[in-house]
C-alpha cells in the first residue's frame, strides 16, 4: 500500500470530524466570534470533569472515533508492505503527535461554535483513541503484509476473516461503556430478566424484525468460516460442522454475558442461538466450497443473480419499513420535515456516536451486496462506476419513500454512503473471490491423505469419496466412449 491512499484518506477523515465537531450544532451552524487570545486562554483552561456512568458511552464514542484517524495515519507514516519493515518508534510518535495536534485544533475552533463541549476528558478519550489506532496499524502490518503477499491463498483468507471477527465482536459490544462501579453491576443484573427473551427490533414491524433476524445470522457466518479453518502448519478446512457449532455457542454466550455488563447495551439470550446458527450456516458454507469448483460457482451466481435482485429489493424495502399501504402527500409530508435534516451529517450528530456508528454500518451491509451482484455479472469488469451508480439510485428512492411514510424520518446521508459501499464492495470483491477460491482450489490446504486411512487431520473422509466417484464417472465415460467408437 503506498503512503498516498491512506493519507488522503486520513485527511478526509480528519476533516470530516472537524466539520461534524464545529459546524454541526442543535439548530445549525452557530458561529460566535471570539478573541483569539481569550480563545486560547479558555483552551488551556480546560476543565476536567467528573462526569457519572450515564457519559461513558459519549467518552467511549470520542474514543472510538479517533482510531480511524490513528490508524491512517500510523498506516501513512509506515514503509510500504513490500519492505516487510514494521512502523518504526520515531514514525509512530510523529503520528501521534499529528494527532494531538489535530484534536486541539479542533477543541479550539469549538470554542467558536458554542454550545460544544471543550472539557479535557474528551481530549483524553480522543487521545487514547488515536494512539490506539496507530498502535493497531503497527501491530497489523505483518498480518496485512502477508494478506497482501499471499492473496488467493488459504492464509489470506484466515486473516482477512480474523481481522472481521475482531472488527465485529467490537460492534456487538459498542458502545463499551460497562459498568465499573458496583451500583453500576447491581442495575445491570436487575435487567438481566428482560434479556431472556428479548429480541432486536421489539415494537417494530413484523418485517422489520424478520430482516433484522435475518443480519444477526448472516453477521457471524465469516466467524463460522474462520472456526472452521485450522492452522497447524498449513491452513485447511479441517473443523467440522458440530465442533465449530459448539465453540460459537460458547462465544456468542460470552458475548452476551458481556453486553449484559454494556450499560447502554441491548443484550439478547435468543440472540445467541441466532447469531450461533449463522456461524454454523458459516462453516457449512465453507465446507460445501472446498467441494465446488470456483469458476463454475461463480457463473452459477451470476445466473442466479437475476432471481435474488426482487429478494434484496423486498428485503431493502422490509428494512427500511416502506412495505405499507399507508401513506401521506409530499406537501404534508414537507410540513412534518425536519429542514436540519438536510444537512450533511446531521442525523448522525443528533443521535449517540455508538448508534451514528451502526447506522452507518447497517447503510454500508444493507447496499454492499448491489456491489457484490455487479461485479458477478460484469465478467469483463469490476463494474465499480455500475454499482454506484444503482446504489445511489436504490438509496435515493428508499429515502423519498421514507419522506412520504409516516412516521419514518429520511437520511440524505444514506444516498452517497450507498454509492460508496456498493463501490468499494465491487472494488474488493475480485480479492475476496480470490481468497475463497482458494479454498475450493485447496491452494494452501494441507496435502491430502492417500490409501485407506483418512482420519488424519486435514482430511475429510467425503474427499475420498468425492475422488472415488469422480474416477468412477471417468471410467464410465470412458466406456461409452469405447462403445460409441465400436
Amino acid at each position: 500500500m503506498s503512503r498516498l491512499k491512506p493519507g488522503l484518506l486520513a485527511l478526509l477523515y480528519a476533516l470530516m470530524i472537524a466539520y461534524g465537531s464545529t459546524i454541526i450544532g442543535p439548530a445549525g451552524m452557530n458561529y460566535v466570534p471570539l478573541d483569539s487570545t481569550e480563545a486560547l486562554h479558555r483552551l488551556l483552561a480546560m476543565p476536567l470533569v467528573n462526569n457519572d456512568s450515564s457519559q461513558r458511552s459519549d467518552w467511549m464514542g470520542n474514543l472510538l472515533m479517533l482510531v480511524p484517524l490513528g490508524w491512517l495515519l500510523g498506516a501513512t507514516f509506515s514503509p510500504p508492505f513490500a519492505t516487510r519493515r514494521n512502523l518504526s518508534a520515531p514514525a509512530a510518535v510523529f503520528a501521534f503527535i499529528v494527532c494531538v495536534g489535530f484534536i486541539l485544533v479542533v477543541k479550539y475552533a469549538q470554542l467558536f461554535f458554542p454550545p460544544r463541549t471543550v472539557t479535557l476528558n474528551y481530549v483524553i478519550a480522543q487521545t487514547i483513541g488515536a494512539a490506539a489506532g496507530i498502535l493497531l496499524a503497527g501491530r497489523l502490518r505483518s498480518p496485512l503484509a502477508k494478506l497482501s503477499m499471499e492473496l488467493g491463498r488459504l492464509e489470506s483468507l484466515l486473516v482477512a476473516l480474523r481481522i472481521y471477527t475482531g472488527l465485529l465482536l467490537v460492534f456487538m459490544l459498542m458502545p463499551l461503556d460497562f459498568a465499573l462501579s458496583v451500583d453500576d453491576v447491581m442495575t445491570q443484573l436487575d435487567k438481566i430478566p428482560n434479556t431472556l427473551t428479548y429480541f432486536a427490533g421489539e415494537g417494530r414491524p413484523p418485517e422489520v424484525r424478520i430482516a433484522l433476524l435475518a443480519a444477526s445470522m448472516i453477521q457471524t457466518m465469516p466467524v463460522g468460516a474462520m472456526l472452521s479453518l485450522l492452522s497447524r502448519g498449513r491452513v485447511y478446512v479441517g473443523r467440522s460442522i458440530t465442533a465449530v457449532t459448539g465453540i460459537g455457542f460458547l462465544i456468542m454466550f460470552v458475548v452476551y454475558a458481556a453486553t449484559t455488563m454494556v450499560i447502554s447495551g441491548s443484550a439478547s439470550l435468543p440472540g445467541v442461538v441466532t447469531r450461533t446458527i449463522g456461524i454454523a450456516l458459516g462453516a457449512w458454507a465453507m465446507h460445501w466450497l472446498a467441494r465446488r469448483n470456483p469458476d463454475r460457482l461463480r457463473d452459477d451466481l451470476a445466473d442466479a443473480v437475476p432471481l435474488l435482485v426482487p429478494v434484496y429489493l423486498l428485503t431493502v424495502l422490509a428494512a427500511n419499513g416502506l412495505l405499507s399501504l399507508n401513506w401521506t402527500t409530499p406537501a404534508d409530508a414537507s410540513d412534518q420535515f425536519y429542514d436540519l435534516g438536510l444537512l450533511p451529517l446531521f442525523n448522525y450528530y443528533i443521535v449517540t456516536k455508538a448508534q451514528a456508528a451502526k447506522n452507518i454500518v447497517g447503510h454500508v451491509a444493507l447496499y454492499a451486496p448491489i456491489g457484490v451482484m455487479v461485479w458477478l455479472r460484469a465478467y469483463h469488469g469490476g463494474g465499480r462506476v455500475k454499482s454506484f451508480v444503482l446504489a445511489t439510485l436504490l438509496s435515493a428512492i428508499v429515502e423519498i419513500g421514507r419522506f412520504l411514510r409516516p412516521g419514518l424520518v429520511p437520511d440524505i446521508n444514506a444516498v452517497p454512503l450507498a454509492g460508496i459501499a456498493a463501490w468499494v464492495a465491487a472494488s474488493l470483491m475480485p480479492m475476496l473471490w480470490q481468497m475463497l477460491s482458494a479454498v475450493a482450489s485447496r491452494r494452501g490446504i494441507a496435502p491430502l491423505a492417500t490409501g485407506p486411512d483418512a482420519t488424519q487431520p486435514g482430511v475429510d473422509r467425503s474427499d475420498h469419496e468425492y475422488d472415488r466417484r469422480a474416477r468412477r464417472r471417468q471410467k464410465s465415460e470412458n466406456a461409452i466412449g469405447d462403445i460409441e467408437d465400436y
